[in-house]
């Protein structure tokens, strides 16, 4: 099974529960309503890790996860074959009670997911719904009242009019049993709870997907209906959703594979657990906890591509050119004993189909792109007489030094660590950008300038004021070339930025150091010849 919808999510629950408990490893991908709140969370390569992380808090807030994959890898150490299982979760948040969702969509995202034949259709209709803490708790205490409120006015009318079908039925003396329309979900718990509290002598039971059976019964036969069907257990449940698989997922602790994951982390923790922390550090800490074992794949690759470049298949760090790079017949057999990857029977879909954009089909790729890259660096130096096939924890073992490592895309610095301090930045030196004092150069802006440096990489502008820019450039290279091309340019003069020299701020805070120094001496001087 690949795609999982609303009404079939609480059958097939245990056995997702059960793979994810019996698994190696998991490896999971979202989509997601919008990239970017505003213009100010547009990621920079002046961010810190500090000022990235609260620019997508923000972003995180506003917009919803639409679609989860999730795929579970298991060895199978007599066949050296992986047995995967993918699943593709739409997901929508349930109104019920006073819990009414209220998300932000971005255009250029959900163009980005048309143009990848993303189901708007699945997601509204057939998304399954998903609880953080403190809407549970909520819930909860909704459910313990006599009378569930509705959630909407239209609701309140549909609930009226199906008790006033009740009503007319048993007083004109109705048979033994009837049939109303209630579709499947919280409305027609909604209808339940209202009819089962206000008609003591009629219980209800589910009929069809659209169809209620409201039956006389005698009171033995209600008060052992009442113990049978907890409608409360039932609608909590329900609501609660994908949060019973993150739920899972956190208390397996299995390791969880992504790539460029770190806005997944972030939506999954804040939709399903509880709202993200303000501070940065307490996000790793709490994440960490959750889940104390994460590899992502693009940082792999990025850090793999040199050491193993020989093999000439990590060209890319981009997901699918990976995933087409290792399961071409070269990068599944240029090393001894590689390992099958077989989906299991009932999710097969991926395995001749290409769905990139697919959150199913992203976290199948992902986890496939992670056996590879941990097998050709155990393989690496291994002679040909190697008697069997590496296990699953032996990779762990060669991998360690990336787990925890999440890629941030266009930073100050190019992963962040979750379990230990952040890495030093291994960009270049920022520019120091000064204009001209003649007429052409007061009319160049960083709009400008970005265009310019950008022939030579990627670049980032900070205007200081209207004659002074800083420039953060992606690479050493990128860097170099700016400064080679505009080192005689008659508009824009082009040099390494010294915060001592450059630095406005500094230079003030150095000359009132001076000056009270002066003043000190002097006030000392004075005191002494007076």
């Amino acid at each position: 099974m690949c795609d999982v919808k609303r009404d079939e999510f609480l059958q097939v629950l245990p056995d997702i529960k059960a793979k994810i408990e019996s698994c190696d490893f998991v490896a999971i991908d979202t989509e997601f309503t919008g990239l970017c709140l505003s213009e100010a969370c547009k990621p920079s390569l002046f961010d810190t890790p500090q000022e990235r992380y609260r620019k997508l808090r923000q972003t995180v807030g506003s917009f919803i996860i639409c679609q989860v994959g999730l795929s579970v890898f298991k060895k199978d150490v007599k066949y050296n074959r992986f047995d995967v299982w993918s699943y593709n979760f739409h997901l929508f948040p349930q109104s019920f009670a006073t819990l009414d969702v209220r998300f932000s969509c971005q255009a250029s995202s959900l163009e980005f997911l048309c143009q990848h034949n993303f189901n708007f259709n699945k997601f509204v209709y057939e998304g399954v719904p998903y609880l953080d803490q403190d809407q549970e708790k909520q819930l909860r205490k909704h459910l313990d009242q006599t009378t569930w409120p509705s959630a909407s006015g239209c609701q309140q009318d549909q609930v009226q009019t199906c008790c006033s079908t009740v009503s007319h039925w048993l007083s004109n003396g109705g048979g033994a049993e009837l049939s109303i329309t209630a579709p499947k979900g919280p409305l027609r718990f909604l209808i339940h709870r209202a009819l089962r509290t206000r008609f003591p002598e009629v219980w209800t039971y589910d009929a069809t997907d659209s169809q209620i059976i409201v039956r006389k019964v005698s009171e033995t036969t209600r008060r052992e209906e009442e113990e049978r069907d907890d409608l409360a257990h039932r609608v909590l449940e329900y609501m609660l959703g994908f949060t019973h698989v993150f739920r899972a997922l956190t208390q397996a602790r299995k390791p969880v594979i992504g790539h460029n994951m770190l806005m997944d982390l972030m939506l999954l923790y804040g939709k399903m657990h509880k709202p993200l922390p303000e501070k940065y550090v307490q996000f790793k800490r709490d994440i960490h906890q959750l889940f104390p074992c994460i590899y992502d794949t693009k940082h792999i690759a990025a850090e793999l591509k040199k050491p193993l470049a020989d093999y000439g298949v990590l060209q890319s760090s981009i997901l699918q050119e990976l995933y087409t790079s290792l399961s071409s017949q070269k990068g599944r057999f240029m090393v001894l004993h590689s390992p099958s990857i077989i989906p299991a029977a009932e999710c097969d879909r991926y395995t001749n189909e290409s769905r990139p954009h697919e959150a199913g089909y992203d976290s199948y790729m992902a986890g496939y792109v992670f056996i590879r890259m941990a097998h050709l660096l155990t393989m690496q130096g291994i002679n040909k007489q190697q008697p069997v096939p590496p296990r699953f924890r032996r990779y762990l073992e060669v991998m360690r030094r990336f787990q925890d490592k999440v890629n941030i895309i266009r930073a100050s610095i190019d992963h962040i660590c979750l379990s230990e301090e952040d890495p030093v930045s291994r960009r270049p030196q920022w520019l120091y950008v000064t204009l001209g004092q003649s007429r052409a150069a007061r009319t160049v802006n960083s709009a400008q300038i970005a265009e310019l440096f950008s022939a030579y990489g990627s670049v980032d502008i900070r205007p200081l004021d209207g004659n002074h820019f800083l420039a953060a450039a992606h690479s050493y290279g990128c860097a170099k070339d700016i400064l080679r091309a505009f080192r005689n340019h008659k508009l824009i003069h082009v040099t390494y930025y010294n915060m001592w020299k450059h630095s406005r701020t500094v230079q003030v805070l150095l000359w009132t150091s001076v000056t009270v120094s002066v003043l000190g001496v002097v006030w000392t001087f004075v005191g002494k010849n007076s």
